[in-house]
């Protein structure tokens, strides 16, 4: 039953093919495959012709001038807030593009911006490959088939010799009808390829300047601000401290006369200070001698906080005796 269906519908399949082919002309007939590859190339040219005309269009209709200038406006006002509002107006890839830079702030946009770039000119150019295909795979088609064609007519000519030579023209001039097929489909290809090309030039261009008139005014404004440097920059100010405060804590500790050591805590304003470890054996050894001192019993053979008058009474008396002594051997 299946193998029955199957036959059916090739069958049918083959008759339609028949009759489409009989609807054609007879130029179009004699060319066989070829021909019909060509008209396939010539379907899918014209089909992507008019759907890349139709977005093309679609974007030029689109006037995106006013809605630039005002995102511009309000981003050297640093109103990012209005900005994006005046870049979500329309949807083109130059306003995209802003808003995808406007959301990254204040980190660098340029890695998200350049990727949507990128995409949508990719899919800006979508078709080209094909139509470029064809410009290329039509003429060699073409060719073939005007090969084809001759050698056919060369088998009849060395089959019925030269006794008609009108068909062995005719069948030569019939081969070259492919290759006029092929010519003329690469042409229709190549047209419209080279206009999307010119077009898609032009919107790299316009994105290039939409990217650059927006990094100049976050620049200019201090919109980005790279966290990666930022922390750099600290580190390396935290590291200079540090290394100062070791040079200073060196100096006070070895260099210095002083008899305290003082240690700075980072970040704050306490100073701690301690004695050196030379300084703590003095003050100990000044502390234990005047412990000693103070504590000891006084001897009564010494006094250490009184003078004997005694004796100084006698010493002043024997001064005065050797004064008059002298003076007496002097008057004499």
């Amino acid at each position: 039953m299946a193998i029955d269906n199957i036959t059916m519908i090739t069958a049918n399949f083959s008759v339609v093919v028949q009759q489409i082919n009989e609807a054609m002309p007879l130029w179009f007939q004699q060319g066989g495959l070829i021909m019909w590859l060509l008209l396939l190339t010539s379907f899918l040219t014209t089909v992507v012709t008019l759907e890349r005309c139709f977005v093309w269009l679609h974007y030029y209709f689109k006037k995106e001038h006013l809605p630039l200038l005002d995102c511009f406006a309000y981003l050297n006002k640093k109103e990012k807030t209005k900005a994006l509002l005046a870049c979500q107006r329309l949807d083109t890839p130059a306003l995209n593009m802003l808003a995808f830079g406007i959301n990254a702030l204040p980190f660098s946009p340029n890695e998200k911006m350049e990727s949507y770039a990128e995409r949508k000119i990719h899919n800006m150019s979508r078709g080209q490959t094909l139509l470029d295909t064809v410009i290329t795979l039509a003429p060699m088609l073409g060719i073939l088939g005007t090969v084809l064609g001759i050698i056919h007519s060369f088998n009849i000519l060395g089959v019925q010799g030269v006794n008609n030579p009108t068909e062995v023209v005719a069948g030569i001039a019939q081969a070259l009808v492919s290759t006029a097929m092929g010519l003329s489909v690469a042409l229709l290809a190549l047209l419209p390829f080279n206009l999307f090309r010119a077009l898609l030039q032009r919107l790299t261009l316009h994105l290039e300047g939409v990217g650059s008139e927006f990094y100049h005014i976050c620049h200019q404004q201090r919109l980005i601000s790279n966290e990666l440097s930022e922390i750099m920059k600290t580190q390396e100010l935290s590291r200079t401290n540090k290394d100062n405060e070791e040079v200073f804590k060196y100096t006070v500790q070895k260099d210095s006369e002083m008899p305290y050591h003082y240690e700075f805590k980072e970040g704050s304003d306490e100073v701690k200070v301690n004695l050196h470890e030379e300084m703590k054996e003095l003050h100990k050894t000044s502390q234990e001698s005047l412990a000693e001192m103070y504590t000891s019993p006084i001897s009564k053979k010494k006094e250490y906080f009184s003078i004997d008058e005694l004796k100084l009474q006698k010493q002043k008396e024997t001064a005065r005796q050797v004064q008059k002594e002298s003076f007496r051997n002097k008057t004499r």
